[in-house]
């Protein structure tokens, strides 16, 4: 939504005040009117059939509150009460001003009659009143959904540019690799290895930018940052192992789950923690063959918590090991099953954990499986004391 649509379009689901009452009408009637509607901020005073006045509710029960006031106007006309009460300062604005434009000018206002209801033109016999707080509420929804859809086209923006730049990896990689070979093999022809070169040059300086677009994307589009509230830990890698169930079963594979007592309660961003847990829960299927199992088990220790996410894959060798929270990392083992990898998925784990003051780690050997260790800190655990009053 934007700040410039008229007030018409933008309050077309509210309720404005279209009541009014002559300048011969008596003040008793317009009374009648406030006592018979309290939300009404004020009342349209025609005279002639044509707008007069506007006729505020505050100020009009500030005069009928004095002493003796109530039984000398009420009898008399409308008219009176602006022969005696002069109020020439109402704000008339077009129904298409825009919101933002429509309560800079309000406040504008003296202050006198700063709060006073603004009259609202849709034509030249079409008056209707607007509630000075209405308008405010409004203005103040309007910054509220913009900056929604802001964050919004942002975020798609960031995804976009993310998706794009991943995809656009491989065939850079794919140049290159072929650039490379035609470098090493071609010795007999100048001209063409000239061409060669070039093309592996401006290839590996592609796939460099590449890489410094996707590292912006994914830091942009990964919010590095917890919210920490109490929750039980047990249960949430319960209700992630019941998500992984038909990803699992596709590969026939079975998720055991191990946990030595039946609430662990932490302070942490349940969110945040998700994340980890999914990865990890996630690259146990894709690397592990079917028929395997995934063994998972969560502990308190030594008052820390401990998560571990044990496969039966092909396992890591020592220079796997020392890369694998890398960017953009490639092992030399791959998906069992064709599944889609980033390379940057351990990479964001180990930030989170991180964030938490956990650490991370893999226990790991060549046909022998792996096993990703979480260890989260003591001060993370909620005492019984605490969690008393969650």
């Amino acid at each position: 939504m934007e700040y410039s649509i008229g007030i018409n379009a933008t309050l077309g689901d509210l309720d404005l005040v279209s009541a009014n009452i002559d300048a011969e009408d008596r003040l008793i009637k317009a009374y009648e009117i406030f006592a018979k509607h309290p939300t009404y901020p004020g009342l349209i005073v025609l005279k002639d059939g044509k707008l007069f006045r506007m006729l505020s509710k505050a100020s009009f029960f500030e005069v009928m509150s004095q002493q003796f006031m109530f039984d000398v106007y009420s009898h008399r006309s409308a008219n009176y009460f602006f022969d005696e009460n002069e109020t020439s300062n109402s704000l008339i604005l077009d129904a298409n001003t825009s919101v933002l434009k429509a309560s800079t000018i309000a406040l504008q206002r003296p202050s006198t009659s700063r709060f006073d209801p603004i009259i609202v033109k849709f034509s030249d016999s079409c008056f209707k009143l607007l509630d000075y707080y209405v308008l405010l509420m409004a203005e103040n929804q309007l910054h509220i959904q913009t900056s929604r859809l802001l964050h919004e086209a942002n975020e798609f923006k960031k995804d976009v540019l993310g998706m794009v730049a991943h995809d656009l990896r491989n065939p850079i990689s794919a140049i290159l690799g072929f650039a490379n070979i035609l470098v090493e093999s071609t010795n007999d022809d100048p001209d063409t290895l000239e061409c060669a070169k070039i093309i592996f040059e401006a290839s590996h300086q592609m796939q460099n930018m590449v890489d410094d677009l996707l590292v912006s994307a994914i830091n942009d589009a990964t919010d590095f940052s917890v919210n920490p509230s109490p929750f039980d830990l047990v249960r949430l890698i319960d209700q992630i192992i019941a998500n992984f169930k038909e990803s699992s079963e596709l590969k026939n594979q079975k998720i055991h789950f191990f946990f030595f007592d039946n609430s662990i309660r932490i302070n942490a961003d349940a969110t945040k923690l998700r994340e980890v847990i999914e990865n990890l829960i996630s690259n146990a299927i894709k690397y592990s063959e079917a028929g395997k199992e995934i063994k998972i088990y969560v502990e308190e220790l030594d008052q820390k918590v401990t998560i571990k996410v044990t496969d039966e894959g092909p396992g890591m060798n020592d220079t796997d090991k020392e890369k694998v929270f890398g960017k953009f990392t490639r092992l030399s083992a791959r998906p069992t099953a064709g599944e889609s990898s980033t390379g940057l998925g351990l990479f964001i784990v180990k930030k989170l954990v991180e964030l938490h003051g956990g650490k991370i780690w893999v226990e790991s050997k060549m046909n022998e499986g792996s096993t990703f260790i979480v260890e989260l800190p003591q001060n993370m655990l909620v005492t019984e004391k605490q969690s008393s009053y969650i």
